[in-house]
């Protein structure tokens, strides 16, 4: 049977605080969708709304077509990791694991079909008789996990269940929570703070901060098209580089100047960019991974360039690559991100280039993103 979840339009306030603004998305079968936003942004408040924990002040949560909105909790079939894990310290694994099952009243021999067929796939076969208050937290994490994989549930929701993991435990119980998604072809929500968590595990993702929905997207959409300011920020490691321009309607055409760069926009930007007046400030977004030193920029080939004068300020080593600070004119500096296959040294002249198709530019009061076509612009013209 295909099961749905459908957020619409649901709202939650705490006192004068607004936590939860008008969030609407939707979950289909075999899909994990994840909440990617910063700690107190709303994402918790979302899920407890889902399960029936609380109830929105407005809006409507349909699970396969049915209102669940003012549902109780119990009736939900609805399975939930939690970020403390919910396990119960006087239980062994085998009683924890079994626990929703026995609340079912299912008979005692599937109950241990189940118990054992999970315990066999976590690795966790060996400790069903151990009580839980003697496992380490990786093993605390699967037996949660087991508990969410033995019930046959219409929906499932991890809220950041795997924050307080070591990097290598976090990337092993990622793969078992995928594996829960690919058995049970349900839909399931993952909460994260983490953006290459939500990257390794999405179908799509929706940012939020302050209980507001900024964009729902594929990884690869957000990366290339953020809608706004917050999410280039968010989702960008090493951090965006964030320079304040101007532009003047010079002819026919805008001009951009910063006090280190100065380009002209192709014709496709006059219809946008005169919604802000002949004059005015704009935001603009560049990566520190599309700043091009010297000995790449014929690399570049026939891409159109915005060329700069910079100097070294300071320069180290990252993974592999090579972050680099740069003064570029009086008053900016950047963050560049070069292969780390040459010598850098402070105070070193560069000259750099950037492809300004590659460079996002940001509305200076409402800092949504200024896109006038999907295509490449400066290249056209």
């Amino acid at each position: 049977m295909m099961s749905k979840l459908e957020v619409q339009n649901i709202s939650k306030r705490y006192d004068n605080k607004l936590a939860v603004h008008d969030v609407s998305f939707t979950v289909n079968d075999d899909e994990l969708f994840v909440l990617l936003g910063p700690s107190d942004s709303g994402k918790t408040t979302i899920l407890r709304m889902i399960c029936g924990f609380e109830d929105p002040d407005t809006g409507n949560i349909l699970l396969d077509g049915e209102d669940i909105t003012l549902k109780e909790s119990a009736v939900r079939n609805i399975a939930v990791v939690f970020q403390d894990y919910g396990i119960n310290p006087t239980m062994t694994v085998y009683e924890n694991i079994a626990q929703g099952l026995r609340f079912r009243r299912l008979p005692k021999a599937e109950i241990e079909l189940r118990v054992h067929m999970v315990a066999e796939m976590l690795g966790l076969k060996e400790k069903l008789s151990r009580a839980t208050r003697n496992l380490s937290g990786g093993e605390l994490q699967r037996v949660a996990i087991g508990r969410v994989m033995v019930k046959d549930a219409d929906l499932y929701l991890f809220d950041e269940p795997i924050s307080q993991l070591d990097p290598s435990t976090r990337r092993r119980t990622r793969q078992e929570i995928l594996m829960v998604q690919r058995i049970k072809k349900k839909p399931g929500i993952f909460i994260t703070q983490d953006h290459y968590e939500a990257f390794s595990m999405a179908n799509h993702i929706g940012v939020i901060s302050e209980g507001r929905i900024q964009q729902i997207g594929t990884p690869d959409e957000l990366i290339q098209t953020p809608a706004n300011l917050f999410v280039a920020r968010f989702l960008a490691d090493p951090p965006l580089n964030i320079v304040e321009g101007y532009i003047q309607l010079v002819g026919t055409r805008y001009q951009l100047r910063t006090d280190s760069l100065s380009m002209s926009f192709p014709p496709q930007w006059t219809p946008l960019l005169s919604r802000l007046g002949p004059q005015s400030k704009i935001i603009m977004g560049i990566r520190p991974n599309i700043i091009v030193p010297e000995w790449g920029i014929n690399g570049m080939g026939p891409a159109p360039r915005v060329m700069m004068r910079a100097q070294v300020i300071h320069s180290g080593p990252l993974m592999g690559r090579r972050t680099v600070i740069l003064r570029v004119g009086q008053h900016t500096e950047l963050l560049a991100e070069f292969k780390d296959n040459v010598t850098i040294h402070n105070g070193q002249p560069l000259t750099i280039a950037i492809n300004p198709d590659q460079i996002f530019f940001f509305h200076p009061r409402s800092e949504e993103l200024l896109n006038p076509t999907a295509q490449s612009v400066f290249s056209l013209h």
